[in-house]
């Protein structure tokens, strides 16, 4: 609990709202007016002041990933959210400053007076940037500098695709020995070495893929900024992702309800299962569950779960309907009758998951399915908590449910299932829906 709730303390009038107090980091401090961050969360809400420190945490993580640039890409990203007017003022100021105390700079009657630090010709640079003007060569773009700038072209990515790119780039610098390389100097003979490394230690090819397909996607960036005319280093690079992929296999349900006890902690370990068994939900989806995410319409007053989508549907949907694409975007799904006393106790206790993140869910799963005794299929890795998913399609079908509802229900990417995301069309009410939902097997 004391990690749980790390840098959070309670405060206020009436000790009734939360805090996050931390020391800000020194390579941060100049940056901020103060040494330690002494922030009210305005919640009181335990869980909901756990989510709005991991985001501040998450900014200041990425505030020092930004440092890697250097100072010049720092004051870029600050200058470039000022309106051009306040610019120019900013900009104009600072160039009467520099000439009163520099007055001799670039004269040739300077002699041995010292030119202007360089942290204030890298300020005066960035703010003409910003302007307009073109990037110093001196400042050179990196593969971070890429990454964070695609990402504010990029609102859409959901932090899993963060992360993803993060990774990506902090072991492309590590293998090459740099804290980050300079796009210009990437070299094919370096990507095709990196590939080498990284299946010493990774199986799987469609990890080394995502690795790949994110690295071009940043490496492009640079291209299109550098104006580079040489082919992308990180492209066609035969990595067979299929020869590695099988796919999932539907659980027996003998064997499920077999894993099911070996999921013990404090709080709700089985409950996850039987919201996936129930509503076909994939594990990130599962854990975009708060209680405030399960109540009853007003209309039909039937009870029900609204569900988040994970990166997977969110892709897809973009694809499909622009004007479903945000992520806060979400399917709603009837609670199924037996599914109906766990999620209350769930909803009423305001405690929410053990775990921090979906990925510890996975992986306690994954170990806990190898201690069923007398399995009826042996445990694989072809038999995993995503496979529940298709036992829910499988069901619906052996059900004679039609596919239309069936998909929008599971939220399968499949012809005609656009995701009524809020409400059901066509006809397909939640009382409709609840009799379907109904006819899932109990597990």
């Amino acid at each position: 609990m004391a990690t749980l709730d790390k840098y959070l303390k309670l405060k206020g009038k009436n000790k009734d709202l939360y805090f996050i107090q931390k020391r800000i980091p020194k390579k941060l401090q100049f940056i901020f007016s103060y040494d330690v961050m002494n922030r009210s969360l305005e919640t009181s809400d335990i869980r909901v002041a756990r989510q709005r420190r991991d985001e501040i945490l998450l900014g200041l993580e990425q505030l020092e990933d930004r440092l890697i640039q250097g100072e010049f890409d720092i004051m870029l990203n600050k200058f470039e959210q000022l309106d051009k007017e306040t610019l120019d003022h900013v900009r104009d100021r600072f160039v009467d400053q520099l000439s009163s105390e520099y007055a001799w700079y670039g004269h040739p009657e300077q002699g041995d007076n010292p030119d202007p630090p360089e942290e204030d010709m890298a300020m005066l640079d960035a703010m003409n940037t910003a302007l307009g003007s073109e990037r110093p060569e001196k400042y050179p773009y990196t593969l971070t500098t890429c990454m964070e700038a695609n990402f504010t072209y990029r609102p859409d990515y959901v932090n899993s695709t963060l992360l993803a790119h993060r990774k990506a780039v902090s072991r492309f610098n590590e293998f090459m020995g740099t804290e980050d390389i300079k796009v210009r100097d990437i070299k094919r003979k370096h990507v095709r070495n990196f590939k080498k490394h990284l299946e010493t230690f990774i199986k799987s090819n469609g990890t080394i893929q995502r690795h790949f397909s994110d690295l071009s996607v940043i490496w492009q960036f640079g291209r299109d900024e550098e104006e580079l005319t040489i082919g992308n280093p990180f492209e066609k690079h035969r990595i067979k992702v299929s020869a590695t992929r099988k796919s999932y296999l539907a659980w027996h349900p003998d064997d499920l309800r077999k894993v099911i006890p070996e999921l013990t902690s404090k709080h709700f370990d089985p409950l996850w299962v039987y919201i996936a068994w129930y509503t076909g939900s994939r594990l990130g989806e599962v854990f975009s569950i708060r209680p405030d995410d399960i109540y009853q319409d007003d209309e039909s007053k039937v009870w029900v779960v609204s569900i988040k989508p994970d990166r997977e549907e969110l892709d897809y949907i973009s694809k499909l309907d622009a004007s479903a694409k945000t992520e806060n975007a979400r399917r709603i799904v009837p609670v199924h009758d037996d599914l109906y006393d766990p999620l209350m106790e769930f909803k009423q206790s305001n405690i929410g998951w053990d775990r921090p993140t979906s990925q510890s869910y996975s992986k306690m799963f994954g170990r806990k399915k190898f201690l069923i005794k007398d399995p009826v299929n042996t445990p694989s890795i072809r038999y995993v908590f995503h496979s529940i998913r298709k036992n829910t399609a499988t069901n619906f079908d052996r059900a004679g449910v039609e596919e239309r509802l069936a998909a929008r229900l599971v939220g399968h990417s499949t012809v005609g299932a656009t995701m009524t995301y809020g409400y059901y069309s066509e006809g397909d009410d939640f009382k409709t829906a609840l009799e379907t939902i109904n006819k899932l097997p109990t597990l």
